[in-house]
């Protein structure tokens, strides 16, 4: 059996430096810039690495990243603000700002998705 020290999870983007405004001016997250890319400080512990692909990237076909925040209608308010709108998808009861609301933890979290400039996935959930 192996060790593992610590572990992280990564996503690409095609415009690094947009990508870090993004992240540090409109999330409000605190950003670090490496020699390989940029750390996203989103739980006090591991950073999210961000890593640049130029045109060869393409977002991803999931969410890459979930930020848990006290209230999702507020942070998209925020988000909104900023000139983010929420992702819609079908299939889901959104209300009028784009978030999922749920009374019922056991039918999933409230939660919104939006699009970094590389238009990659990010949820917005609320902790219950």
């Amino acid at each position: 059996m192996f060790t593992v020290q610590r572990g992280f999870s990564s996503f690409s983007v095609d415009d690094l430096d947009a990508v870090e405004s993004f992240y540090r001016d409109v999330v409000g997250l605190r950003v670090h810039r490496t020699s390989m890319g940029l750390e996203l400080d989103v739980t006090g512990g591991s950073a999210v690495f961000v890593y640049p692909k130029g045109e060869a990237h393409e977002p991803a076909s999931h969410t890459v990243l979930n930020l848990v925040v006290p209230d999702v209608a507020a942070a998209a308010a925020d988000l909104h603000a900023a000139g983010v709108d929420l992702v819609r998808y079908p299939g889901f009861a959104q209300d009028a700002d784009g978030v999922v609301r749920s009374d019922d933890p056991r039918q999933g979290p409230t939660i919104g998705w939006f699009r970094d400039p590389a238009r990659n996935v990010v949820a917005l959930i609320e902790e219950a």
